[in-house]
């Protein structure tokens, strides 16, 4: 094919149709060389948002509470079942890989977070957790903030963060730093003209040409041009990652088991992220809910035992916390369905070789309840500010707007 300087021009509007994902690149690309991270000269955090409120009472259970049993008669979990952590709470039966990971002492159970005046909308409360403002509307989110404070974009890096969905969540928008989405590595590449599926080849040579060559005093054309480069150049480092991972660990079917293994494939090929978010989606159980939410912790166990298990392959789990939230946890009252609704409070978990493991804060009560609801015990955003300063080496008052009190989990 002959591609003319011509054409090229006419055809600059229609970049985004070649380009698959460049929006996250056009004001981070600086024509950067991807020197691999060196283990253990960064600290990383993963964040696994469980998506649509995960009930907190049979994930984490209180399986010594004879209220527990009185208000849910279909949905609590027998004592005999549960995977105890200590003699008044366990785990889901689901979550034997957690439950390992949590004997090893590498996770942290933090009971009965949330916020003052808690929201019971799915959109106001994750956002709310996003943001970490609950008392009004901002634009970034708490890691957004995060990256334009820590200056990740240095020496030309572009992936300061990863967001391994579809749809960027607003825990990562910033004012200085865009991050890109790849929920496929094999999308995110330089897309050539279906008619022409043997000329792929000279169709990319072409557009390389042009690129590295073209020279305009239109407005923003220099970034354009050095945008196009790094996102074909970023899309053939991410490739070449995946294709030279090699590992035996068994991930769970699905896209949430294939988000942790490329996280993984990043991480292990040297990618220079400090953050990556994955989606575990489903949560939302006001019928049913036993089968269903059985079936996600089990893939968010199974996942993060996978992860765990190839981060320690490549002797890499030091460098890792993974953070597992939901925008809130569930009424402590099954209704009519054999299932629960929106409710407020929830444990979080923090996962990893350098996590203090252990169960932290007191259960909420079971009898003592807010309209109906657990009345929370922890700040979610001393959860951020601990993540932030003792790991991230942030300063967390910059980020979150004042000190929050540290929990001893890092």
């Amino acid at each position: 094919m002959s591609i003319s300087r011509r054409t090229f021009l006419q055809g600059l509007g229609l970049m985004s149709v070649y380009l698959s994902a460049p929006e996250a690149l056009l004001l981070s690309a600086k024509a950067a060389e991807y020197a691999p991270r060196t283990a253990g000269k960064s600290k990383i955090l993963v964040l696994v948002q469980m998506s649509g409120g995960n009930d907190g009472l049979n994930t984490v259970v209180p399986y010594n509470n004879g209220a527990y049993y009185q208000l849910r008669p279909t949905l609590a979990i027998e004592p005999d079942k549960v995977l105890p952590l200590d003699r008044e709470i366990g785990l889901n039966p689901n979550m034997i890989g957690l439950h390992e990971l949590f004997k090893n002492g590498k996770v942290a159970v933090v009971q009965g977070v949330g916020y003052p005046n808690p929201s019971r909308s799915h959109f106001r409360s994750i956002e709310i957790w996003q943001t970490a403002q609950p008392d009004k509307i901002v634009e970034t989110g708490w890691l957004g903030r995060y990256l334009d404070c820590a200056d990740c974009t240095k020496n030309g890096n572009i992936f300061a963060a990863v967001n391994v969905e579809p749809t960027l969540p607003k825990t990562l928008q910033s004012n200085k730093i865009m991050v890109p989405s790849v929920s496929n590595v094999f999308d995110f590449k330089f897309r050539t003209d279906p008619r022409y599926l043997q000329d792929r080849e000279t169709q990319v040579r072409a557009f390389e040409d042009i690129y590295g060559t073209f020279q305009s005093k239109r407005p923003n054309a220099e970034l354009l041009r050095n945008a196009g480069l790094e996102a074909n150049k970023a899309s053939d480092y991410l490739q070449k990652i995946v294709r030279e991972y090699q590992s035996e660990i068994k991930y769970p079917d699905g896209s949430f088991g294939n988000g942790l293994k490329f996280i993984s494939q990043m991480i292990s090929g040297g990618v220079d992220s400090r953050i990556f978010t994955v989606n575990l989606d489903g949560f939302d159980t006001h019928t049913n809910q036993a089968n269903g939410q059985n079936k996600l912790l089990k893939q968010f166990s199974e996942g993060v035992a996978a992860f765990y298990k190839d981060l320690e392959r490549n002797n890499l789990q030091d460098d890792v916390v993974l953070f597992g939230f939901s925008e809130f946890g569930r009424r402590v009252v099954e209704n009519n369905g054999r299932g629960t609704d929106h409710g407020t409070a929830a444990p979080v978990y923090v996962i990893g070789s350098k996590v203090k493991g252990g169960v932290y804060g007191e259960h909420p009560s079971m009898t003592a309840l807010d309209d109906g609801d657990l009345k929370y015990k922890m700040d979610f955003r001393c959860v951020y500010a601990t993540l932030l300063d003792r790991w991230m080496g942030a300063d967390s008052r910059e980020i979150l707007g004042q000190r929050y009190e540290y929990i001893p989990f890092v």
